[in-house]
């Protein structure tokens, strides 16, 4: 079952405006990466930009943050840029553009939570009444951004992690995987998993407590993330 977004509560708006930023730096990096690696064409189409215009897909922007609004949850949209992979030097460099979103989205992670590291001495995570909306919005963008990241990395057409595994493909095989009806069928399927198997809805939203502690953050540390993400996003 979808948590239900707290719209009324003003976290939520400042999550989702570093959210878009956050979409914006995902897709450059795709960009700048697809740029090195030999599509000299990006630049001269506007990929190389930090409009959020620039970005807009008609189904990551618009059509599933509607659904998931009508479903209850939260509406975040998504972005989306056109590479010209064919000019690619290699497979390596294919499989690269697709890991850079995802990169991108693990160095925004560790740039909202380093901030709040105990070594700074900025945050009490054991005084939830001294957390400032400051604080709040960065450990809820922090975990947002490994929730992406992870999210991104799954296997199934389009998310990057298919996008990288799939140069190293037959040509019969990705095409089949990528264009619909079976592209559609697995993405969707993908939601409908996480959303009957709360156990690994759970390890999605709790994947950066290992993370975090390798970081140095003790287990209260660990636990302001969470609720931070949840009382930005949800008013919990």
């Amino acid at each position: 079952m979808l948590a239900i977004a707290n719209f009324s509560n003003p976290l939520f708006w400042a999550v989702l405006i570093a959210w878009i930023m956050s979409v914006v730096l995902h897709e450059f990096a795709h960009g700048i990466v697809a740029y090195w690696g030999g599509d000299y064409t990006i630049r001269e189409r506007g990929g190389l930009t930090l409009n959020p215009i620039q970005y807009v897909d008609p189904v990551f922007s618009i059509l599933l943050p509607i659904v998931f609004l009508f479903m209850g949850g939260i509406p975040l949209p998504g972005a989306s840029t056109y590479v010209r992979r064919d000019l690619l030097r290699s497979r390596g460099w294919d499989s690269a553009v697709s890991l850079a979103g995802p990169a991108m989205n693990f160095l925004l992670f560790l740039a909202c939570a380093i901030p709040l590291h105990p070594k700074f001495g900025w945050l009490d995570p054991s005084d939830p009444e001294s957390w400032t909306n400051a604080q709040i919005t960065l450990g809820a963008t922090a975990t947002l951004q490994i929730i992406a990241m992870l999210f991104n990395l799954f296997q199934v057409p389009p998310l990057d992690g298919f996008q990288a595994i799939s140069p190293w493909m037959s040509q019969e095989n990705r095409q089949k995987l990528s264009m619909p009806p079976t592209s559609v069928m697995l993405f969707v399927g993908l939601y409908v998993v996480l959303a009957n198997f709360p156990i690994l809805s759970w390890m999605l939203h709790n994947v950066a407590d290992p993370l975090l502690g390798a970081m140095g953050f003790d287990w209260v540390g660990q636990d302001f993330f969470r609720a931070a993400y949840n009382h930005a996003l949800f008013g919990k």
